[in-house]
């Protein structure tokens, strides 16, 4: 019966896993512009509302869920030189790696969206929701609940290879070079956190990987 109980209740997370990891998207909605907004024509205060007010329900219900699976504090205090040395060296490894398959595709990732974002008065929000918002929320989800909760019980390598394909696909959506970046991505992250045990520094990992790309794409 243990079993069983346990069984389910790893089942419910894991679906539960599944709607945070789509409802922790949503403060990324104020990085571009609504229906009707251009870069001369936009609704400061509601951007700002958006992403504060939702980014604070949203965190107050993710930490919730990660602290019934995850004992283990987001900061942790020790070895802080290590683990931050250790968050910059992946997050350039990550987008070495990332750039070079970027040269293998020949493509341009580039979103003419958010460039046009980054060039008006929603630029902040876009700054603030790529290298403090979602690494916050996305490193607790992705690497606090599923690979430190829900994936805690299985070998570290099969927790690391699980979460960084499934981290990899939910944001590339299909097998395409994308999706391969986006698994650098996802190996980086993820080790970095098996390797430190600490989540604060994935998230300054993930947040100095997406600060890299935006001056790499919107101002360089």
């Amino acid at each position: 019966m243990k079993s069983l109980k346990k069984i389910t209740n790893k089942v419910l997370y894991l679906c539960l896993f599944m709607i945070l990891s789509i409802i922790i998207q949503i403060p990324t909605i104020s990085e571009g512009f609504f229906g009707g907004e251009s870069s001369k024509n936009i609704n400061l205060f509601l951007h700002v509302a958006i992403t504060f007010f939702s980014t604070i329900i949203i965190f107050l219900i993710v930490y919730t869920v990660y602290h019934r699976l995850n004992s283990k504090p987001i900061f942790v205090k020790n070895n802080i030189i290590r683990s931050y040395s250790f968050a910059v060296l992946f997050a350039l490894l990550s987008q070495i790696l990332q750039f070079a398959i970027t040269v293998l595709e020949k493509g341009n990732d580039q979103d003419l969206e958010l460039l046009a974002a980054s060039q008006s008065k929603l630029a902040p929000i876009l700054i603030i929701t790529l290298v403090l918002i979602s690494p916050l929320l996305e490193v607790v989800v992705w690497q606090g609940i599923l690979q430190g909760g829900i994936l805690k019980d299985i070998p570290p390598l099969f927790s690391i290879i699980i979460t960084s394909v499934l981290f990899a696909f939910a944001h590339g959506y299909s097998f395409n070079y994308k999706t391969l970046e986006l698994l650098c991505s996802g190996i980086s992250y993820s080790v970095l956190y098996y390797v430190t045990d600490d989540l604060g520094s994935v998230v300054f990992c993930h947040g100095l990987s997406n600060l890299i790309v935006y001056l790499i794409n919107f101002v360089f």
